[in-house]
């Protein structure tokens, strides 16, 4: 029989997890919930950056829903590694070639990416992350998870809303050894603002000089939604071209629309093919301690076409045409400031996704509250 004694203790003992306390909520994925329960058929949402055709509805890729057909699903492990034929062919939409000293892994979406460049920077010593201030909300946590001690450098002027380039080459000359620095390719997130052509090389200069020294990260999130499939990513083939050690963390998120498929890959540019063998070795046991494989239906579309021709031409049209609206609705934008009469550094040159303007709580509400605007 039941002892009514021990009955009562347990009633009245609390839960292992009775004291966890919420989270808070996060700030973006917040704005998704008030969007849908906003009743107003005008209602923008502004918050994600997802690519979105001119009528609000999301952008498919035609050539993604073509490729999807015809790839099978899959009914075995793959290696921690990856799809070695996506590999392949995302290491030369990115890099430009397979080269021997670059070791590829493939990843749950950049964000998997970041982590396996965390904790491979962190197990040989590089603890310090600096990141561009400002830069996408989650790196911070993404990379600190990983063992990452992170700072910041001074990435945007405050009065042009342009690329701080002195501020940013003062602090990479300054930091400390054995510091990784958060270099985001195209696209900038938030603010939609890149360094030009010209301010890249003093960039290199710099790590040239600090070989050794610090060591440089590329985020690539956004390729071809700026200038570019090659232009986009054009400083790290430079990088590469100057048998620089760096490392590249890529997502397909965006410019394949396959956010929910989770299309990342991690590539460490090494010394020599032999050094890189061995970082390969080493990122697959953290993959395989991490989440154990990566997924393959998403890669497998991605493979499906970059490696056909003709699907290849079609997906670059349609980047293209995706880039080329961006860009309009950039370009409005910055017509509709000036004619209103705001200061000139909220016109300032954007490209891609993201448009920073500054705006006070106030303002937000007021979006939100007076015209279905989610920002």
């Amino acid at each position: 029989l039941l002892d009514p004694s021990s009955a009562s203790t347990r009633l009245t003992m609390p839960g292992f997890f009775a004291d966890v306390p919420a989270s808070p909520p996060d700030p973006l994925l917040s704005i998704d919930g008030r969007f849908r329960s906003d009743t107003r058929t005008s209602k923008l949402n502004l918050g994600i950056g997802v690519l979105r055709k001119v009528d609000a509805s999301p952008h498919e890729f035609a050539t993604v829903l073509k490729a999807a057909k015809g790839v099978p699903v899959s009914t075995f492990y793959p290696s921690p590694a990856g799809d070695q034929t996506f590999l392949k062919l995302s290491s030369e939409l990115v890099l430009g070639e397979v080269n021997p000293r670059v070791m590829a892994v493939q990843t749950v979406g950049g964000s998997g990416a970041l982590r396996v460049c965390a904790e491979l920077l962190v197990s040989q010593g590089i603890t310090s992350m600096m990141l561009p201030n400002p830069s996408w909300a989650n790196h911070k946590p993404l990379l600190s998870g990983g063992g990452c001690t992170i700072s910041e450098y001074k990435y945007l002027n405050d009065d042009t809303h342009t690329v701080d380039i002195e501020g940013m080459l003062s602090a990479l000359q300054s930091a400390p050894s054995k510091t990784a620095i958060m270099l985001q390719v195209a696209a900038h997130n938030p603010t939609g603002v890149d360094l030009t052509e010209a301010q890249w090389e003093r960039v290199l200069e710099v790590f040239k000089k600090r070989e050794g020294e610090i060591f440089p990260v590329f985020d690539s999130a956004y390729q071809g939604l700026a200038k570019g499939l090659d232009e986009d990513v054009a400083i790290v083939r430079r990088f590469l071209k100057e048998g620089m050690e760096f490392i590249v963390c890529n997502s397909h998120s965006k410019n394949f629309g396959l956010y929910g498929e989770r299309v990342g890959s991690c590539f460490v540019a090494c010394e020599s093919a032999e050094v890189a063998a061995n970082v390969s070795s080493r990122c697959q046991l953290r993959i395989r301690w991490n989440y154990s494989v990566p997924p393959l239906f998403g890669a497998r579309i991605v493979a499906a076409i970059l490696g056909d021709p003709a699907l290849r031409k079609e997906w670059e049209a349609e980047l293209a045409g995706a880039r080329e609206q961006l860009n309009k609705a950039h370009g409005a934008l910055a017509g509709a400031i000036k004619g209103a009469g705001l200061p000139d550094r909220l016109s300032s040159p954007k490209l891609g996704l993201f448009s920073q303007l500054f705006l006070t709580d106030a303002q937000v509400l007021a979006l939100e509250k007076d015209h279905g605007i989610y920002v």
